[in-house]
């Protein structure tokens, strides 16, 4: 596993999106379901050790989807809406720039596994 890389955090992201997205968490409002998912993240990795204090953790993972992105991602909105194409219209950009993003082949094949999992 990537362990500190903007892809893996993305991706966890990404999940907890989709789990919220699934169970209607928010009525399924992209960016309600995102800042839930990204606290949810930096509060996993905070206890996991990976960072010392909760702001560093939800500082970090929250760059990830709204900075670490660029140029293909603009801003934090950019990214709400990708996600909205993606959940919503079954659009494959958000994959595409992932992957993009990826360091090795291994992680290109996570990206690939992880968006052909059901919504």
């Amino acid at each position: 596993m990537h362990r500190d890389d903007k892809v893996t955090d993305v991706l966890a992201v990404l999940s907890a999106i989709r789990n919220g997205f699934k169970s209607g968490l928010y009525g399924r409002d992209c960016t309600e379901l995102r800042r839930s998912a990204v606290m949810k993240v930096a509060e996993s990795e905070l206890r996991t050790g990976r960072y010392k204090n909760m702001d560093s953790a939800f500082k970090t993972i929250h760059d990830a989807c709204a900075r670490r992105l660029k140029p293909d991602v603009a801003n934090i909105a950019h990214f709400d809406r990708l996600t909205d194409q993606w959940l919503f219209r079954n659009s494959t950009e958000l994959e595409r720039i992932i992957r993009d993003h990826s360091e090795s082949i291994s992680q290109r094949d996570e990206v690939t596994r992880f968006f052909r999992e059901k919504r």
